[in-house]
């Protein structure tokens, strides 16, 4: 990601952009990144936010110990006919159960990394809008060239990037 900011020349730019060499607290582009779903780094309050996330899945030689279904606090592990079946529109994708599994069956069959961008607290607060919910290290550097591009292009001095996106309706398929 330093790459990124270096290769856009972001600091020389901003400077210029915000005409100031000491810019006030929320003129500051902020990054967040988190290794779960708990986001305590709050990805959906900064202006780029990227959440690491694996998709589980139940491998051959399961055991039924349970230790899945009992770790999973969202409850998208179950019992079904007597398999472990997981349901992926209640899972939070942390991996949780993957961890836990004695038996080294739940394994990740997909990971990747949620994408957020223009979230903000303040007195107009605005939640991150998710540019990709699986995306790959890859995609994520592409999201957040994209995303610096918009702000130093489009962006007035005093206007976070969520203002910005919501002017020009930027979304996962805007490039700059």
């Amino acid at each position: 990601m330093s790459q990124v900011m270096e290769n856009k020349q972001f600091n020389s730019r901003q400077v210029s952009r915000l005409n100031t060499a000491k810019p006030m607290h929320h003129q500051v582009f902020q990054i967040s990144l988190s290794g779960c779903p708990n986001s305590c780094s709050q990805p959906q309050i900064k202006d780029f936010g990227v959440q690491g996330q694996v998709i589980p899945e139940v491998g051959e030689g399961c055991t039924q110990c349970g230790k899945c279904v009992e770790s999973c606090k969202e409850g998208a592990i179950n019992y079904q006919s007597g398999n472990i079946v997981i349901d992926y529109g209640v899972c939070l994708k942390c991996g949780q159960c993957i961890n836990i599994c004695p038996e080294g069956v739940m394994q990740a069959k997909e990971r990747g990394f949620n994408v957020l961008a223009g979230g903000k607290l303040g007195r107009h607060p605005r939640l991150a809008s998710r540019l990709s919910p699986m995306a790959g290290e890859d995609h994520v550097l592409e999201y957040l060239k994209s995303c610096v591009e918009l702000l130093l292009k489009e962006g007035k001095p005093g206007k976070r990037l969520g203002s910005i996106m919501d002017r020009v309706k930027f979304n996962s398929k805007t490039q700059f």
